[in-house]
C-alpha cells in the first residue's frame, strides 16, 4: 500500500498544535477509521489511548514536543517594552508570544518527522511567486482634518497596500473625509473607541459602527479593536455579526494569521509598535528625545523590521494613526512605503485582500507521495484565482515550486535549494506592570470615558457601576 507522506494524521493533538500546522501550511487531517489518509499519525499520549495503525503507518507522540509550549489562544495581555535607540516604547500585547510557540513547536516536530523518514513540505504563505506581503493599517481614532489629509497624501500611489479602520462616532459627521475613503479598503474600528469586556456591548458598538460606515457610502470589511484589546466577548460579538477578519495584538502579534471562534474569524496579527507610543516615550524622556527624533527612530525601526521579515519570508503588517501622529510626521509613511515598494518579492495588499488569499489557501488539500525518487503532489481545492506554491525544506535551505495542476511532480534532486535567514528575533524588555487595587478595580469595571455616560448599559453590575461612577465624577 502506497500510503501518502502527507497529510499528517492528527489524533487528539489539541488546538495549539492544529493551529500551528494550519498556519505553517503543513497538510493535515483528523484521524478516522478506514484507509490510511497519511503515513504519519500524530497523537498525544496524555489521552491514554493509542490509535490503531494500518500497514505502513508510523506513530509520533507529540506530548514531549508540547512540554512548556501549551498556550491558550485567548491568553490575557501583558505590558511589554521594545527598545528604539535610547527610547523604550511600551504596549499591552498578548501575554504569550504565539509566534515563538509556533516556531519552537514546528522545529521540534520537523526533527521528529524527518527522523522517521518524512518530508517537510508545506503550502507557501503567499501567492506564488511572492515571498512576503506588506500592509500598513491606519486606525482612524479621531478626525483631525489637516492630519487626515496629510496622511492620505503620504499614502499616494500605495492605496493597494493600505487598510483603513474607521471609528464611526468621530468621522460620521465629516462627509468629505468619508468620501475620500470610498474605493479604498475600509474596515470598522467600532462606533465608540473602546473594546468592551461584555459581548452584548461589543455587539452593539461594532454593529453600530458598521452601519454608520455603510450609511456614509463605504463598504466596511473587517474590524480592528480599539487599543488592540482582545477578549472572549469581542470574539463572540465578531462571530455573531459575521465579521470575517479582525486584528488585535492583545491576542497575537507578529505572527501568521489563524482562525478563531465559531464561525471562523480570521485573526491577522500585526507588529504592535506604532508612532504614537514612540511619541509617548519621547515626551516622557524630559526633553532628551524630541518628537522629530522619535519619529525618525520609529521610521528606521519600521524599515529594519520590514527587511528582516522580507528576508525570513514573513508578512510585514504594520500600523499607525493619523491624528496628531502620522499626520504630523508623514515622512514616516513616505519613507517606509518607498522602502518596501523597492523590495523584490513583496506582495503589496490590503488586509481584505490578504484575508481572501488566506481563506483560499486554507481550502487547498495536498497529498504527497514518493514516486520513483520524486515527490508526486496531488492538489485539490485550488480556488480564488490565486497561484499556489509549495516549499520543500532541507535543513536551513528551501526549494519552491508552483502548483499548476491537479497532479505534478517535484524532484528534490533537480530542485534549486537556497538558504533562508532565520525569522527575526523581536526581543522585548522588562517594564513595570500596572498594579495595585486601583488598577485592578479599573480593569474589573472596564473603566473608560469614551462612551457617553447616558449610553452605558446598566443591564450588568459592571455597566451600572461604571455609569454611576461616571455621573458622580462629572457632577
Amino acid at each position: 500500500m502506497n500510503v501518502p507522506l502527507l497529510p499528517l494524521v492528527l489524533d487528539r493533538v489539541g488546538s495549539t498544535f492544529r493551529r500551528a500546522l494550519d498556519q505553517e501550511g503543513i497538510p493535515c487531517e483528523s484521524y478516522a477509521p478506514g484507509p490510511p489518509a497519511g503515513r504519519f499519525v500524530l497523537y498525544d499520549s496524555r489521552w491514554g489511548r493509542t490509535p490503531p495503525l494500518a500497514d505502513g503507518q508510523v506513530l509520533i507522540d507529540v506530548h514531549p514536543l508540547l512540554s512548556g509550549l501549551e498556550a491558550h489562544p485567548l491568553a490575557s495581555s501583558a505590558r511589554r517594552g521594545w527598545r528604539l535607540g535610547e527610547l523604550v516604547v511600551q504596549e499591552d500585547v498578548a501575554r504569550v508570544d504565539q509566534r515563538a510557540v509556533r516556531q519552537r513547536l514546528m522545529t521540534a516536530l520537523r526533527a521528529e518527522l524527518e527522523a522517521a523518514g518524512g518530508v517537510w513540505l508545506k503550502l507557501s504563505a503567499f501567492p506564488f511567486p511572492y515571498q512576503s506581503a506588506f500592509n500598513f493599517r491606519i486606525d482612524h481614532d479621531e478626525y483631525v482634518e489637516h492630519d487626515f489629509d496629510a496622511t492620505l497624501s503620504a499614502l499616494a500611489g500605495h492605496d493597494g497596500a493600505v487598510s483603513h479602520y474607521v471609528c464611526a462616532s468621530t468621522h460620521a459627521g465629516h462627509p468629505r473625509a468619508m468620501a475620500q475613503l470610498r474605493g479604498r479598503h475600509v474596515g470598522s474600528h467600532g462606533f465608540f473607541h473602546h473594546t468592551y469586556l461584555d459581548q452584548a456591548e461589543n455587539y452593539r458598538n461594532i454593529g453600530r459602527g458598521i452601519q454608520a460606515l455603510a450609511a456614509a457610502g463605504l463598504e466596511p470589511a473587517g474590524f480592528a479593536a480599539p487599543h488592540g484589546r482582545f477578549n472572549r466577548g469581542l470574539l463572540d460579538a465578531l462571530a455573531q455579526l459575521g465579521v470575517s477578519h479582525s486584528s488585535e495584538f492583545g491576542l497575537a502579534y507578529d505572527d501568521l494569521p489563524f482562525f478563531a471562534g465559531e464561525p471562523d474569524v480570521l485573526q491577522i496579527p500585526i507588529h504592535p509598535i506604532c508612532l504614537g507610543i514612540a511619541l509617548d516615550a519621547a515626551r516622557q524622556s524630559r526633553g532628551r528625545v524630541s518628537d522629530a527624533a522619535a519619529a525618525a527612530l520609529l521610521r528606521d525601526h519600521f524599515c529594519r523590521v520590514a527587511e528582516a521579515k522580507r528576508q525570513a519570508c514573513e508578512p510585514i503588517f504594520l500600523y499607525g494613526h493619523p491624528d496628531g501622529r502620522l499626520g504630523q510626521h508623514p515622512e514616516v509613511l513616505r519613507d517606509l512605503l518607498s522602502t518596501v515598494a523597492g523590495m523584490a518579492g513583496v506582495w503589496m495588499t490590503t488586509l481584505a485582500g490578504f484575508e481572501a488569499w488566506w481563506r483560499a489557501r486554507s481550502r487547498v488539500q495536498l497529498q504527497v507521495f514518493w514516486h520513483d525518487g520524486d515527490l508526486k503532489i496531488v492538489a485539490a481545492g485550488r480556488t480564488g484565482g490565486f497561484r499556489f506554491g509549495v516549499e520543500l525544506w532541507r535543513g536551513p535551505q528551501v526549494a519552491t515550486a508552483p502548483i499548476d495542476g491537479d497532479v505534478q511532480t517535484f524532484s528534490p534532486q533537480a530542485a534549486a535549494f537556497h538558504w533562508r535567514p532565520a525569522p527575526p528575533v523581536l526581543e522585548t524588555v522588562a517594564v513595570e506592570q500596572p498594579a495595585g487595587m486601583r488598577a485592578g478595580l479599573r480593569r474589573q469595571l472596564d473603566w473608560e470615558r469614551v462612551t457617553p455616560a447616558g449610553e452605558i448599559s446598566t443591564r450588568t453590575w459592571r455597566g451600572w457601576a461604571k455609569r454611576t461612577l461616571r455621573r458622580l465624577s462629572s457632577s
